[in-house]
């Protein structure tokens, strides 16, 4: 398993919660993840900044390209690996829960493309959530399965903090590609367009991780206990 932990100095101007500091994100990421499995890509970064970076014994990249654009250069990296390796790309404002790298792998065992965040735009009405999948009533049509550590659904759409197969993102590259132009890759049109492929996109309930946006928290967790 190899983890791409994708980390800038300057993000979006979001509310975030006061504990979703950069440091606690990334000191969360690595108690549940191996340093050893984790490439931090820094993009954007000072010198001073990066030089803290060193101090997680992670490998390290370090770049200037933007999210789209580094996003792009990940997913070349990424391609050189055997078809077999299962690769999670990680944004910079998540927290994570115990045992998220185990029920990650198990969720990979039934779908082709894992999110351990439980988004809560599939539990708003449309106006509330912006999300145009989900019913009048505020629910989404799926299914539900089991694994050994976690109860799954299969959902619509997820942000690009996931975990797939290289083989699998090898055949889907031109979907990730074409999603990643201008700006900001877009995450709900790739996922769309994946969907509409065939492939299956799982999150466990309840949810293992979370975005870091308050409005957006995965539901039914007390994330400030998990930092």
């Amino acid at each position: 398993m190899r983890n791409f932990y994708r980390i800038s100095e300057h993000s979006n101007n979001k509310q975030r919660f006061p504990f979703a500091t950069k440091e606690n994100c990334l000191n969360n990421f690595l108690r549940h993840f191996p340093k050893e499995e984790t490439i931090i890509w820094a993009d954007n970064v000072s010198d001073e900044f990066f030089d803290w970076l060193k101090s997680f014994g992670c490998e390290l990249r370090r770049t200037a390209l933007g999210n789209a654009a580094g996003f792009k250069a990940i997913l070349n990296e990424v391609l050189t690996l055997s078809d077999d390796e299962v690769v999670y790309f990680v944004e910079d404002d998540y927290i994570h829960r115990e045992d998220s790298r185990k029920i990650l792998l198990e969720g990979l065992t039934r779908a082709h493309y894992v999110s351990l965040y439980d988004h809560i735009d599939k539990y708003l009405l449309p106006e509330q959530g912006a999300n145009p999948l989900i019913e009048k009533d505020g629910s989404e049509i799926t299914k539900v399965f089991l694994t050994k550590s976690s109860h799954w659904k299969l959902t619509n759409s997820t942000t690009y903090t996931f975990a797939t197969l290289v083989g699998t993102i090898r055949q889907d590259a031109d979907v990730f590609i074409g999603h990643s132009q201008h700006g900001l890759s877009n995450d709900f049109a790739t996922f769309t367009d994946l969907l509409k492929r065939g492939r299956a996109l799982a999150t466990p309930i309840p949810s293992r991780n979370t975005h870091c946006e308050p409005y957006w928290a995965a539901p039914l967790v007390d994330w400030s206990n998990e930092v």
